[in-house]
């Protein structure tokens, strides 16, 4: 981006010069005024580079023939938020491709998947023992007495063993260091395993900010803006994410209205709603133009996905 600028800088001074050795101030004007383009693309550049908007070339190839997105894992018998092997297992063989996984730390900065503190300690018994929420703790507990934890070491590996899924995270953190501690851990153990099952893992982000920190861990396939973090203008969210590369929002059942879905519909971004366990509601937001389904409890067999 410095180079371009330079350039253009150059271009505009080399012309001015040229003028000047015609001695004609009324040819600088002229060519001034016919190579004004130039002198505007100076000013884009620096709003560009003030308002920090990297243009990125995301793919959502994945999201073609898909209806639904099963959340945490998908739910298994009345357990939902699970993160856990089991509900995985079950909600694959049902027929879902497409997971979004919690994400946490652990007291001792290692991903795990969970929603949050206070969530396993109402899963494992602990809400009034003191243990630390640790990473061996955490691993060594079940939840709900017979589901297997799991952490991003493990979700790795699923990729690896699954080739046909993709997981969107959910990590919950927005600042810089935390998604460097998250993001980080899970890139350099994909590295180690197979690189290639990081083309199927797929950020949530909740801040203009938190793009580029994700990026900076690795050039991820595709992103999704997810709102629930933030307060959110229609048109300014939209505008940063065709600016940004980012073709898909997901946002909440309950603030998504007709105006909404038409303009973000209208740029051609990709449109995902939180989360439905109604088949019939969900039918309904699809008809009216969403794209996507986040779900504990509808299967693809049901759904026509």
């Amino acid at each position: 981006m410095k180079n371009r600028k330079i350039i253009i800088v150059l271009a505009i001074l080399f012309l001015l010069i040229v003028a000047g050795a015609l001695g004609s101030i009324k040819g600088a004007k002229f060519l001034m005024e016919k190579y004004h383009y130039l002198r505007d693309k100076v000013t884009e550049i620096d709003k560009f580079n003030q308002e920090n908007i990297r243009h990125y070339d995301f793919d959502y190839s994945w999201a073609e023939g898909n209806r639904l997105i099963a959340h945490a894992f998908g739910g298994k018998g009345s357990k939902t938020y699970t993160n856990a092997l089991e509900a995985f297992l079950y909600n694959y063989e049902l027929g879902h491709r497409i997971f979004e996984v919690d994400f946490d730390l652990t007291t001792d900065n290692k991903t795990i998947c969970c929603h949050d503190e206070e969530w396993w300690r109402y899963i494992t018994g602990n809400e009034e023992s003191g243990v630390e929420y640790s990473y061996e703790n955490f691993k060594n507990t079940t939840l709900f007495n017979d589901y297997t934890p799991l952490d991003y070491k493990d979700i790795v590996d699923l990729l690896n063993e699954y080739p046909d899924i993709y997981i969107i995270t959910d990590t919950k953190y927005s600042d810089e260091l935390s998604v460097y501690k998250q993001f980080s851990q899970i890139v350099d153990y994909a590295r180690e395993v197979d690189p290639e099952v990081l083309d199927r893992i797929i950020p949530q982000v909740y801040t203009k900010d938190m793009l580029n920190y994700v990026m900076n861990n690795h050039d991820f396939r595709s992103v999704i803006f997810t709102l629930y973090q933030i307060q959110w203008e229609k048109e300014d969210i939209a505008k940063f994410c065709k600016r940004s590369g980012i073709n898909f929002i997901t946002v909440s059942s309950d603030n998504i209205e007709s105006d909404i879905l038409d303009l973000w519909k209208s740029m051609n971004i990709i449109v995902a709603v939180h989360t439905i366990d109604d088949t019939e509601e969900a039918k309904e937001l699809i008809d009216d133009g969403v794209d996507m389904i986040y779900t504990n409890f509808i299967e693809p067999d049901d759904f026509g996905n």
